[in-house]
């Protein structure tokens, strides 16, 4: 990570805050000045004091007091307005990542490497820290530069100085300046050398760590969620991840050994820098009996190049970290910088009391970016208003992927569906998918109070929540907990209670009765039931739902004989069409998957 990314990336996470950039550059100057402006002003003192000037002394001590007063005022002032400006970025970026999350498309969220930047993401954070933590350590390595770039004028000055004294000799002063530099250099490498080595350490020590966390977080998870109780029991492998858990608890070890590591390496950047300043002290105490340095300057050259080592560890150290963390922080800024959707449209939806919506695909395929095969092939589909339409077909047929570009959750690879003779991709895009209510297989309920979870929204309509409750037949059961409508579901978020499956089921479509949407889809949310169980909610739904255009999506022929209109899905192509009773005479693939399911349902209850 360049210092201009460094720089960028300090613009991007403050975005919006002007004065950030003024606040870094004058904190940053502050900041790396203090010990340099101590350390002229005290050489001066040290010389008027030798000289007997005590009235010019004590001058420059109040001026070096006010000075160095007012300069770590101006710092820590900067410093404060900096962590103002920089603590909101960590919820600020929370609320930026979510709004993207929202925006982005499904089949890019979907996608695996977008899932695992969230997962490095997530273990970096712990691990290492937040953007917040990233970026006051640009601000704190930017400083750190900064201090090197004084000492370095200073020790520039100091061979300057060194060739002007009166009683100077020439090839001693050269000599003493080769070895000075030399001696720097070597000093300047050695240090280099054992801090790359201490960030890299560090570096290597965080990633254990964030190992070490991750899993140890996800073994918390499992040994303490019902979901695993009876696998860990039945399997017996208590202490199978009790020694997982064991050996996680070792991290310990990992910083132990780094402490060992830091200081062993720590003691040789000690005696380089005692070496270093040895030599400095006698090369400016010879320099000052030849009379190119005073007294006092002794001292503050010295104090100058020990200060630029320090400086140098420093730095080193915290650009190692700078680029460690970038590699989990930059996910954010590439994730914000994500397209969105193919193609976001701006057309309103005609709001319709007679919910008249029609929609159909025109010669609409479909397939993976990156991938030859073809999911959907030509598919021409007209969806009548009013009508209950069933999509049948065995697993993998395609019937899910043709509800989610319906709902746009893909974009076709070829062909284009229409809403009232519109291209769906032309309307915006948040009032396109009100029309739609849909349960889906793997619906989803929250660990939030019952009626938010039908609402999903805090502002719950208390009258239509019980009415959709009482139509999906969980009254009683809402009745008999503790706080109603607003009970709590499940434990992650406090005391809640469980739901069954069949519960759970009945809860997702009063969501979707609760919407109230005039396009109303069941994609196979009854899956996990046997054939008779589903064909009754079905047809109870069907009830319930009234005259809305509704979809059933099933690879069970049985539950969709009600229907006005039954689509048979094979190898992503509509194979057959028709009702019920004209598909059983065409004695086509409909039938011959509706007789093979029926004599294996027959044999099953014998």
């Amino acid at each position: 990570m360049s210092i201009k990314e460094m720089w960028k990336y300090l613009i991007f996470q403050t975005k919006g805050y002007r004065a950030i950039e003024v606040v870094i550059v004058i904190g940053s100057l502050c900041g790396a000045s203090i010990a340099y402006v101590n350390s002229i002003i005290y050489a001066k003192i040290i010389d008027r004091l030798l000289l007997e000037n005590y009235d010019g002394a004590i001058k420059m001590t109040l001026i070096m007091v006010v000075s160095i007063w007012l300069i770590n005022m101006i710092y820590w002032a900067c410093r404060q307005v900096f962590n103002q400006y920089v603590e909101p970025s960590r919820d600020e970026t929370k609320k930026r990542t979510a709004r993207k999350t929202f925006k982005m498309e499904y089949e890019e969220f979907e996608k695996e490497d977008t899932l695992l930047s969230f997962r490095k993401l997530r273990n970096g954070e712990i691990s290492s820290g937040d953007a917040v933590t990233q970026m006051t350590s640009i601000y704190e390595f930017f400083e750190q530069i900064i201090k090197i770039v004084f000492a370095l004028a200073f020790l520039t000055m100091l061979v300057a100085q060194a060739s002007l004294g009166k009683n100077r000799n020439i090839i001693q002063t050269v000599i003493m300046t080769v070895i000075l530099v030399v001696l720097f250099v070597v000093s300047f490498w050695i240090n280099f050398r054992i801090s790359k080595k201490i960030g890299q350490r560090k570096v290597l020590m965080s990633k254990q760590n964030e190992k070490g966390n991750a899993e140890g977080m996800y073994l918390d998870s499992v040994i303490c969620k019902e979901s695993f109780a009876k696998d860990i029991r039945l399997f017996g492998i208590q202490e199978y991840l009790a020694e997982k858990s064991k050996r996680g608890g070792m991290i310990g070890r990992v910083f132990t050994e780094y402490g060992i590591f830091i200081g062993k390496n720590n003691a040789k950047f000690s005696f380089m820098v005692q070496l270093l300043a040895g030599y400095i002290y006698i090369y400016v105490s010879v320099m000052a009996m030849s009379g190119s340095v005073s007294t006092g300057e002794v001292l503050m050259y010295a104090g100058a190049i020990i200060t630029m080592m320090t400086g140098v560890q420093t730095a080193i150290s915290k650009y190692n970290y700078i680029v460690y963390c970038n590699e989990y922080i930059s996910t954010y800024e590439e994730f914000i910088n994500r397209p969105n959707m193919h193609y976001d449209g701006t057309l309103p939806i005609e709001k319709r009391d007679d919910n008249r919506y029609e929609l159909s695909f025109h010669k609409v395929s479909f397939k993976y970016p990156g991938s030859d095969n073809y999911i959907l092939k030509d598919i021409n589909l007209k969806f009548e208003i009013g009508e209950k339409l069933a999509l049948v077909g065995l697993n993998g047929a395609g019937k899910t992927t043709l509800v989610k570009l319906l709902l746009r959750l893909y974009e076709p690879t070829e062909g284009e569906i229409k809403l009232n003779g519109i291209n769906i991709e032309k309307y915006d895009y948040d009032e396109y998918v009100q029309i739609f209510s849909v349960v889906f297989q793997d619906f989803r309920l929250f660990d939030f109070p019952l009626d938010e979870n039908i609402a999903v929204s805090e502002n719950v309509d208390t009258d239509k929540v019980k009415k959709v409750i009482e139509l999906v037949g969980l009254t009683e059961l809402v009745n008999n907990m503790t706080d109603k409508e607003g009970t709590l579901l499940y434990h992650e978020n406090g005391d809640g209670v469980s739901l069954s499956g069949g519960e759970a089921q009945k809860v997702a479509i009063a969501r979707a009765l609760y919407k109230d949407a005039p396009f109303v889809i069941l994609d196979e949310p009854t899956a996990a039931l046997d054939p008779v169980a589903e064909a009754e909610i079905y047809e109870r739904f069907d009830t319930l739902v009234g005259g809305k255009t509704t979809i059933y999506i099933s690879h069970r022929m049985s539950s969709c004989k009600f229907c006005d209109r039954i689509i048979v899905i094979s190898d992503g192509t509509i194979k057959e069409e028709g009702t019920h009773s004209s598909l059983i005479q065409k004695a086509g693939l409909y039938a011959e998957m509706y007789n093979t399911q029926a004599e294996y349902y027959a044999r099953d209850n014998h």
